[in-house]
């Protein structure tokens, strides 16, 4: 570490004195990042300027760029959840090098870093010099940048990791960043970047191929639906259109992928298997090098209508709701019960209002519920609590620019947190709802609006606060999503995280006993961050109750659960006695909630609950 230290201070000095520098002294990456900021005609000792865009300008990037900044945002909030710690920032930039989105902590926001990297600003290579996000842009692979490395002096004093998102068809469509005060080489932050990197990635592509078939392969089946499975999305022609980074890696052996027929890179004909993947099957094939893969379709627009074409009668009523969900862990009862009905209300067209608190998953019900509509538009989300009250323009356009309104036509809008909505924004909704069109305030035009609209909220008490005109407009099928404490099926939805970031991992009896007994205030996010932190750093994918130290709270019971006569004087099997009797206690009593907690079957409760 201090030979690396002092080469690079030799190789500051001599770029800083004499434009130059001596080569092999720096990580190949830096060195021609330093290069070409040479020939950018930068200066290494110019200070730091901020360099943001107007505020037009910025509107427009963030409009062009929309998709990506919404299927980031829950990224960006549980990457900020795992780095923890202190004086870090997490951000968005677009292909371009403009800074979409931030989360930073209260330090990091005080620093000149903080003051500098803002929504807006651009750190593209050209204008910035070697820095994470530039580097990665210049380079499309990932890139870590730790303060002197910086080719300006000015931002020495800061360290970055940045991650590419691509859109499946080779274009860059974003780049994900975290930043620190810490000079300290990070490699445990970069993996958590490139792993939420590799997320948004896979929900773009899925999201803007919602009419094609999508397909998720892996040479080992319990990988499909993990951030280690290829994807692959096929044109009406079978030809292949995307292709997120992980399939290019299973898929290295074709000369070219993109504009492939699907029947030319694996044996067996698509028109073979298409029945078997219309109805949810995981099929085993081999493409023409001979590699086998696990191969299944995800469940969308386009897929349902293939399964609709394959059989035509099928009439049997859980299975349309078992196909939509098949990506999902529901093993709650209660839960499976409310969503059964789910995929026949979105057909028929009924307003789904879907409430619970922040973390429960009501965005991806929301997206499964569009999915199951069969409608041929988009899915555009209005979050109520960005809209101002005088301020309309966003929902309905001003004549030159299309509202979410228009660009929801003969699709589906999602009201995020509606109750939050400005009255004026409520008023204008129920009117379109009720007449189908409107007139955009300031060019007077009448405008024809089909849109079908899911309504989401995490207050209490559901639409009730909204204005009657509107409230009653949105209550068609009501879903109310539990949290996670009164789930039945924490152990499936903790080993399914866990798995998707280390498949083959594994949650010891005791670790998932302590899970058990958390109440997850933050729900899904919140066992979600808690599992994949702890799972990168326990030491064999074995996750172990202290594995969850600093990620939970020592749960202190007001009363030591006695064990059974059976266990007594066996300190190994007291401990264990204990754990099954306070998690039943935990569930008042509920048996199955236990079982299911604990990852264990209701017979081996039963007998710890004797005298």
């Amino acid at each position: 570490m201090e030979m690396q230290t002092s080469a690079l201070t030799r190789a500051r000095h001599q770029l800083e004195s004499q434009g130059r520098f001596p080569g092999g002294a720096l990580p190949g990456d830096i060195t021609e990042s330093w290069l070409r900021s040479l020939s950018h005609g930068l200066d290494p000792l110019d200070r730091a300027r901020r360099m943001i865009l107007s505020e037009n300008e910025f509107t427009v990037s963030r409009q062009l760029h929309a998709d990506l900044i919404r299927f980031a945002r829950p990224e960006l909030e549980l990457l900020f959840d795992q780095i923890a710690g202190s004086n870090f920032m997490i951000a968005l930039g677009s292909p371009e090098g403009v800074v979409l989105d931030t989360l930073q902590d209260a330090q990091f926001a005080e620093t000149d870093a903080g003051a500098q990297v803002v929504p807006g600003s651009v750190w593209s290579e050209d204008l910035r010099g070697t820095n994470a996000m530039g580097v990665c842009i210049a380079t499309g692979r990932p890139a870590q940048v730790y303060g002197g490395e910086h080719f300006l002096r000015a931002h020495g004093d800061v360290s970055c990791i940045s991650a590419p998102i691509f859109d499946g068809a080779g274009r860059l469509a974003g780049v994900l960043d975290a930043s620190s005060m810490s000079a300290v080489r990070q490699q445990h932050t970069a993996a958590l970047v490139q792993m939420s990197a590799s997320s948004i990635e896979n929900s773009l592509i899925r999201a803007r191929h919602d009419r094609s078939i999508v397909l998720q392969f892996h040479p080992r089946p319990e990988y499909l639906g993990t951030l280690s499975m290829g994807m692959l999305v096929l044109a009406e022609d079978l030809t292949l259109t995307a292709v997120n980074r992980k399939g290019e890696m299973f898929l290295t052996g074709f000369p070219r992928l993109l504009g492939e027929n699907f029947d030319r890179i694996f044996e067996q004909p698509f028109s073979a298997i298409q029945r078997r993947l219309a109805e949810g099957e995981t099929l085993r094939i081999r493409d023409r090098i001979g590699s086998a893969v696990s191969l299944r379709c995800v469940a969308n627009r386009a897929s349902f209508a293939l399964a609709r074409r394959l059989k035509p009668t099928l009439a049997e009523p859980a299975a349309p709701a078992r196909n939509l969900f098949r990506d999902v862990v529901v093993e709650d009862p209660a839960l499976w019960q409310q969503l059964q009905a789910l995929p026949d209300a979105a057909r028929r067209g009924a307003a789904i209002a879907i409430s619970g608190e922040t973390g429960t998953g009501k965005a991806l019900i929301a997206r499964l519920a569009h999915g199951a509509s069969g409608r041929s538009g988009p899915m555009v989300t209005l979050d109520g609590r960005l809209l101002a009250e005088a301020d309309l323009v966003q929902l309905l356009g001003d004549g030159q620019r299309p509202g979410l309104l228009q660009q929801a036509h003969g699709g589906t809008l999602v009201l995020d947190e509606v109750t939050a909505l400005p009255h004026s924004a409520q008023a204008a909704l129920a009117g379109v709802l009720d007449a189908g069109e409107y007139r955009q305030p300031q060019s007077g035009a009448l405008v024809c609006c089909d849109v079908r609209v899911i309504s989401v909220t995490s207050d209490p008490d559901g639409l009730a606060g909204l204005l009657p005109a509107l409230r009653y407009r949105l209550e068609g099928f009501r879903l109310d999503l539990p949290p996670l404490r009164q789930r039945g099926d924490l152990a499936a939805l903790a080993l399914r995280f866990a798995r998707a970031v280390r498949p083959g991992a594994r949650i010891s009896d005791a670790a998932m006993a302590r899970l058990g007994a958390h109440d997850w205030p933050g729900n899904l996010h919140e066992l979600r961050a808690s599992v994949t932190q702890a799972v990168l750093t326990c030491a064999d994918g074995l996750l172990e109750p202290h594995d969850l130290n600093g990620l939970l709270p020592v749960q202190v019971q007001p009363v030591p659960a006695p064990c059974c006569r059976q266990c007594a004087g066996i300190p190994w099997k007291e401990s264990q006695c204990q754990t099954i009797r306070a998690s039943v206690q935990h569930h008042d009593g509920n048996i199955t909630l236990a079982a299911r907690a604990l990852g264990m079957s209701r017979t081996t409760i039963y007998k710890h609950l004797g005298d």
